[in-house]
């Protein structure tokens, strides 16, 4: 298991690679917005959420809607409240 926080390039980068580079890692790092605002949508949140939980080993709580507003929400929240997956 890594237990090093997230990092907020990481993050921008593992989304632009799920949104296929309609939006670039340096778009999303400079935003000052929602991810939904910056035309990312649910079926690149889905494979992010993919990446995420494979890459940092935890899970997601996807009840909790309010960690994919924007980018650094998501940040805090894989860097606070991610939860290890022992399961894994």
């Amino acid at each position: 298991m890594t237990t090093e926080p997230a990092s907020r390039e990481w993050l921008a980068g593992a989304l632009a690679e799920c949104c296929d580079g309609a939006v670039s890692a340096d778009q999303i790092l400079d935003a000052d917005c929602t991810l939904a605002a910056l035309g990312i949508g649910s079926l690149a949140l889905v494979r992010l959420i993919d990446v995420v939980e494979s890459e940092l080993e935890v899970v997601l709580d996807l009840d909790d809607e309010i960690w994919f507003r924007d980018l650094d929400t998501l940040t805090a929240y894989l860097n606070g409240r991610a939860v290890p997956d022992a399961g894994r």
